[in-house]
């Protein structure tokens, strides 16, 4: 049975995850990233075999999350360098850092993110644009969206994205 495209699924965590949440994807930004830009760095670092970083590398290229650029003209050699939308999956990635860092690294951070600004060590943390204050799963809650629809993918959610302050029950 064929899968079903995530990018038809009306939903944000979907149509993200049917661009960046392939095998490898990932840790190519972080690639990126950490400025390596070169076909051939990326592939010894992650050890990945050359036609799926070449097909990640596309995907990416394609939604507009790298813009592939020659380097050298004889032969022929690209790199990869992230675009303004690439630039914007950074606080996933610092995310998944922090995540990891804290849930599945027992000997302690692989790496150590330092903010430029301060100097000092630090983790991602999600905080509103609005107000500044940090989000989390108790002080935040969905309603649908103006994108919203019904389909695979979304057959059951639009029950639970409903203001709670407007609900006399709860669901178990």
């Amino acid at each position: 049975m064929p899968r079903q495209p995530f990018g038809d699924i009306a939903c944000s965590i979907a149509r993200a995850t049917g661009i960046i949440g392939e095998r490898w994807t990932p840790l190519i930004v972080r690639d990126l990233f950490a400025g390596m830009t070169r076909f051939e760095d990326l592939r010894r670092d992650l050890g990945i075999a050359t036609n799926v970083l070449s097909t990640r590398l596309e995907t990416l290229e394609r939604n507009g999350i790298v813009e592939r650029r020659e380097y050298r003209s004889a032969p022929v050699r690209h790199e990869y360098v992230l675009t303004a939308k690439g630039y914007d999956l950074y606080p996933i990635i610092a995310a998944i850092v922090a995540w990891g860092d804290k849930w599945a690294a027992p000997d302690g951070p692989p790496a150590l993110v330092t903010h430029t600004d301060c100097g000092r060590h630090t983790s991602a943390r999600m905080v509103c644009a609005e107000c500044g204050g940090e989000l989390n799963h108790e002080n935040t809650y969905a309603t649908v969206g103006p994108g919203a629809r019904p389909g695979p993918g979304t057959a059951l959610i639009g029950e639970f994205l409903t203001d709670p302050r407007n609900s006399s029950t709860t669901r178990t």
